[in-house]
């Protein structure tokens, strides 16, 4: 079971039962989660060391053996409505399940993606995916220590991406993270936006 967490004030919007954040959104049939943590975040980091931290974000390998096997990601799935009491509880779920950390606070919203999906039986199922920036109780420590564990049918590798590492995959799918298939880079500007939004507040941080 994931542990307590924290929600920013701006965010309270979505501290509500999973049935009425899904009425209040009746185009969507489904609704998907992800979550972007990096090692370190500016409110539990010593303003002495802020102009030093290079911001490390969380990436996991999909298993050979998985659909988009090999594809490099953040962590997240689907809002299971059995399980999770509210959208947010099921970020949190999946991020324990994919990663075995614990979501300590929920900072922002980076992005809401849509799109359409085929269903087998030929019905066109509308899915909306909300993807956070959190904070872990596992982190604030040198990204090495920070024990990630991973279900090897689902990912098989993980590793702290660099903003740089981010974009020459997009640019030019190089590097550590590339793909054999560039189109399947998952969420590249999603992950831009996490990088824009932490040296945002590490810039606030110095100035206080």
């Amino acid at each position: 079971m994931a542990r307590p967490y924290t929600i920013a004030p701006h965010l309270e919007y979505f501290n509500v039962p999973l049935a009425e954040f899904c009425a209040s959104r009746p185009e969507f049939e489904s609704f998907g989660v992800g979550g972007y943590i990096f090692a370190e975040c500016p409110h539990n980091v010593n303003i002495n060391k802020t102009s030093t931290i290079k911001p490390r974000i969380l990436l996991i390998q999909r298993s050979l053996t998985d659909t988009m096997g090999g594809v490099w990601e953040g962590p997240g799935g689907a809002v299971e409505p059995d399980l999770d009491k509210t959208l947010l509880d099921g970020v949190a779920r999946e991020i324990l399940e994919e990663t075995g950390l614990n979501v300590s606070r929920f900072l922002d919203l980076v992005t809401v993606d849509s799109w359409q999906h085929l269903r087998r039986n030929g019905e066109m199922l509308r899915i909306a995916k909300y993807s956070f920036i959190v904070d872990v109780y596992e982190a604030g420590r040198p990204h090495e220590e920070i024990p990630v564990r991973l279900v090897a049918t689902e990912h098989q590798a993980f590793d702290w991406a660099l903003e740089e590492e981010v974009r020459e995959v997009m640019q030019s799918n190089q590097g550590k993270f590339q793909h054999p298939l560039p189109d399947k880079w998952l969420n590249g500007p999603n992950m831009t936006r996490a990088f824009a939004w932490f040296k945002k507040q590490m810039e606030s941080t110095e100035l206080v």
